[in-house]
């Protein structure tokens, strides 16, 4: 499929799933990417940065800022914003989301969650601002996005070293990775559908967001009664790039001190990313604990993500390449990169309403190609490009595919595979 091609097609999804109006009770118009108009109508948080690094690939550049800007209409004072975006209908398509908001009236009314996810926004930010060379919207945005990290670096560094801690599994984005199922106690080995799920679906909706929702997600409370405290690994890698990104942004807006805080905080995460989370065993990263640092040892597409960190030496990243990501027992599939090694008991390729515990996402194929790329690995970048391609090419714009077979599960025209215009 020729890239202008492949273009086209995405761009298709993307426009086709626009949704735009007018809340009176906010005095707000809004326009926002459904992640998919029959499963995901409302706006997400990382759902809204994908968004943006596939809108400038695409040359939607102003499409792409009506997006960052309805993100954060809502922004709290103390600089929250929550994962899941409520712009007109009061309760989510699942009911259980209820557990993820704060028990107010506010629930009533446009409102957000309150969770967070993996924060992508200043890196979303800074392509925006690279591509458009809008430097009014930058100055428009940054205060915002500025805001939004010092009330997670606030709110969040637990442990006091830098690194972000989850309240729920929901927070990771990655919702029902199976390194958590030791946390929520879940005990089953494989995870098909409908045999043993119902177990997992009650374990994290009653242990966590039940247990969060009747304490208001006061965070003073869930520091020290939270059912659900972890450090995951994609996450704060994703946390240590932003903080880089939010750098660079404020030296381009002339603000040297904030500049090099955002950096050093940067170097910070990264370090404690090494120390804390490599296993030199068995060459991978994996999530830890909050408070113990007790490692998570379940190897996942996500144990790879901190080769993106300047922290990780090359020849370390060169190890991991090697016995992980070509190792046919582990992520070396006939479509990869499967999302749990398959190596791992807990790995399952088919399509089942507990998610990533097995089947290929491409927004994991997009991460791990700007991984490669970042270590100089350029012919397995390509190689997980082309990748992606053909299972688009055989399934279509699909939430998740097999990592055996290239079907495609999940949602259709689903927007994060058109990601793959920005691995080109």
């Amino acid at each position: 499929m020729k890239q202008n091609q492949l273009k086209d097609r995405v761009r298709a999804v993307m426009l086709g799933n626009v949704k735009e109006g007018h809340s009176a009770l906010l005095g707000a118009d809004y326009c926002y990417v459904m992640p998919s108009r029959e499963r995901y109508q409302f706006q997400w948080f990382w759902d809204t940065c994908f968004h943006v690094f596939i809108l400038c690939a695409l040359g939607e550049f102003e499409l792409a800022k009506r997006n960052v800007r309805s993100l954060f209409h809502q922004q709290e004072s103390n600089g929250f914003v929550g994962h899941m975006i409520f712009w007109k209908q009061v309760l989510p398509n699942r009911i259980t989301d209820v557990l993820q908001a704060r028990p107010t009236l506010q629930t009533l009314r446009p409102h957000m969650s309150a969770l967070v996810q993996p924060p992508l926004i200043a890196q979303a930010l800074k392509r925006l601002h690279e591509v458009s060379g809008d430097k009014l919207f930058l100055f428009e945005m940054l205060p915002k996005v500025v805001k939004w990290h010092d009330w997670l670096a606030r709110n969040r560094d637990l442990d006091g070293d830098g690194l972000i801690s989850i309240i729920s599994p929901f927070e990771s984005g990655i919702d029902w990775k199976p390194a958590f199922d030791d946390v929520v106690g879940y005990r089953a080995q494989v995870t098909p559908k409908g045999l043993f799920i119902s177990e997992l679906y009650w374990r994290v909706m009653l242990k966590v967001d039940a247990s969060n929702f009747f304490r208001k997600y006061d965070l003073r409370k869930l520091k020290r009664h939270a059912a659900f405290l972890v450090k995951e690994v994609a996450f704060n890698t994703i946390y240590a790039c932003d903080l880089r990104a939010l750098s660079a942004l404020c030296a381009a807006v002339d603000l040297p001190d904030r500049a090099a805080h955002y950096q050093r905080s940067a170097e910070r995460v990264g370090s404690a990313i090494l120390r804390l989370m490599y296993d030199d065993e068995t060459a991978a990263f994996y999530d830890v604990r909050t408070g113990t640092n007790a490692t998570l040892k379940v190897l996942t597409a996500m144990s790879l993500f901190p080769l993106l960190l300047p922290e990780i030496p090359k020849e370390m990243a060169a190890e991991v390449v090697r016995r992980h990501l070509s190792n046919p027992e582990e992520f070396a599939s006939d479509y990869p990169i499967p999302s749990v090694s398959m190596s791992e008991r807990s790995f399952y390729p088919k399509e089942t309403f507990a998610l990533w515990r097995g089947p290929t996402w491409p927004v994991i194929n997009w991460f791990l190609f700007r991984c490669l790329g970042t270590k100089g690995f350029e012919r397995e970048a390509n190689e997980l490009y082309r990748a992606t391609v053909d299972l688009i090419k055989k399934s279509g714009f699909r939430e998740y595919y097999n990592p055996f077979t290239g079907e495609g599960y999940g949602a259709q025209d689903f927007t994060w595979s058109g990601l793959v215009v920005d691995m080109a």
